[in-house]
């Protein structure tokens, strides 16, 4: 059974591949309209922290401007906006939102995504770029020696907005509370009901659930609780289907579904947005 009998449901995705992935092939299936794909780039813009989501809305309607250069630092390959998204937006009938992270990151007045400060000044630049990383990480501000070196590393890729991220960017733990009131602004922005979704629940060879990445979920699952959000965890369908199927890579992927169990997921994320559907009515 489709969210309904005769006309698709549309639904818009903001998370990470864990969400877009598999939403494109439950539209395929002719399960959902996944909005998400009529952007024209026609790629996802993959989204972890709930600020980062509650700056998107805000950027792809007008109600906010970041400049171009910092873009790549917030979205995978830079920031791409185009007139059709707040359409898509008001299109909508429900969100799928993943919290990905409580790991907030920002510069210059603009919320950061992890992933792109790794990849533009972490993943290729050594020894510099990690222990760099380190003091960032540990809340610190980065001594201005440990940043030059990072620049000499950088060389001719080094930009304005390099400097920028290197010497502005802070980090901190979102707390239950901060997770709660991000999802009390996105839900005032996006007027629609929004299904949350944490980050996948994993467990070690030994058996034991991954700490960090536990805490990160139960803090998610609190703050949707506290603001109201139903929710989707993914452990219940891993659990009962098992890591190693679910799971790239034999279950040792803690971060990606298995290619063939995407279907797996788009149907649950289905069946939740008919539930969603069927209490909102």
């Amino acid at each position: 059974m489709v969210l309904t009998s005769r006309k698709k449901k549309p639904v818009f995705a903001l998370g990470s591949c864990r969400v877009h992935d598999p939403l494109l092939i439950a539209h395929r299936h002719g399960r959902i309209e996944y909005l998400n794909r009529r952007f024209r780039s026609r790629a996802p813009i993959y989204l972890q922290d709930v600020f980062e989501m509650v700056q998107f809305v805000r950027l792809a309607t007008g109600q906010a401007t970041m400049p171009k250069e910092l873009g790549p630092f917030a979205f995978h390959h830079g920031l791409r906006l185009d007139r059709g998204m707040p359409g898509l937006l008001v299109e909508a009938e429900h969100f799928v939102v993943e919290i990905c992270t409580d790991k907030h990151y920002a510069a210059a007045g603009f919320v950061l995504n992890l992933n792109e400060i790794c990849r533009q000044l972490v993943d290729s630049t050594g020894a510099a770029g990690q222990e760099w990383w380190l003091e960032v990480n540990r809340g610190h501000a980065p001594n201005s020696a440990c940043v030059a070196t990072l620049e000499a590393v950088l060389g001719a890729r080094l930009t304005p907005s390099h400097r920028t991220v290197l010497r502005e960017v802070t980090f901190r733990q979102l707390s239950t509370d901060e997770i709660a009131a991000g999802l009390s602004d996105l839900k005032a922005l996006v007027k629609r009901p929004i299904l949350v979704m944490p980050h996948v629940t994993v467990r070690l060879p030994d058996g034991q659930f991954l700490a960090e990445r536990l805490s990160h979920v139960e803090k998610t699952l609190a703050a949707a609780a506290m603001v109201g959000c139903p929710i989707l965890n993914p452990v219940a369908f891993i659990e009962r289907d098992g890591q190693q199927r679910a799971l790239d890579k034999a279950g040792t992927d803690f971060n990606h579904y298995a290619q063939n169990y995407l279907s797996v997921v788009g149907a649950e994320i289905t069946s939740a947005l008919r539930d969603l559907a069927y209490h909102s009515a």
